[in-house]
């Protein structure tokens, strides 16, 4: 529930910004940068929901701290926001953006390989790398962005 709603507070960020194919201001990237709080907010005044608010709070934070809102690092990140912050940086790096080309599967998982340990938690992109993104598992990834494919 949380991989799939984790970027629910965008519904606060202006669709132009949401939009936008050019280089985002610095007040844009301000606009941007609340919707884990915004998130946060929705998911703790639903319910159902509540027991995902802290990690949809916290899939921007960096493994070496350097993320937002709160600025954790490691560990101190909930374990499911580390693995949605791979898989989502993952998918964005593979998948066609209106300001860029996809990566190639190569590309995407030399960059994950390079931000281990600054962006991403180095255990976590080892298991990502090793045991999910494999030729084995090619078919549990087909009709997804995340499916390894022709560009690899």
């Amino acid at each position: 529930m949380a991989a799939v709603l984790h970027d629910i507070g965008k519904m606060s960020v202006e669709e132009r910004i949401l939009l936008k194919e050019d280089v985002l201001t610095p007040e844009e990237w301000v606009s941007i940068r609340k919707h884990p709080e915004a998130g946060y907010r929705i998911a703790q005044a639903t319910p159902e929901l509540r027991r995902i608010a802290d990690d949809i709070l916290s899939h921007h934070e960096r493994w070496d701290g350097t993320g937002y809102p709160r600025g954790l690092k490691g560990e101190e990140i909930p374990l499911l926001a580390r693995i949605i912050t791979l898989v989502d940086a993952y998918d964005a790096m593979i998948s066609r953006r209106p300001y860029r080309l996809p990566l190639s599967v190569d590309e995407a998982k030399a960059e994950l390989r390079r931000c281990a340990g600054s962006q991403f938690d180095p255990a976590l992109t080892w298991l990502f790398l090793e045991k999910v993104l494999t030729e084995e598992n090619r078919e549990i990834f087909s009709g997804c962005a995340a499916a390894p494919g022709p560009q690899e």
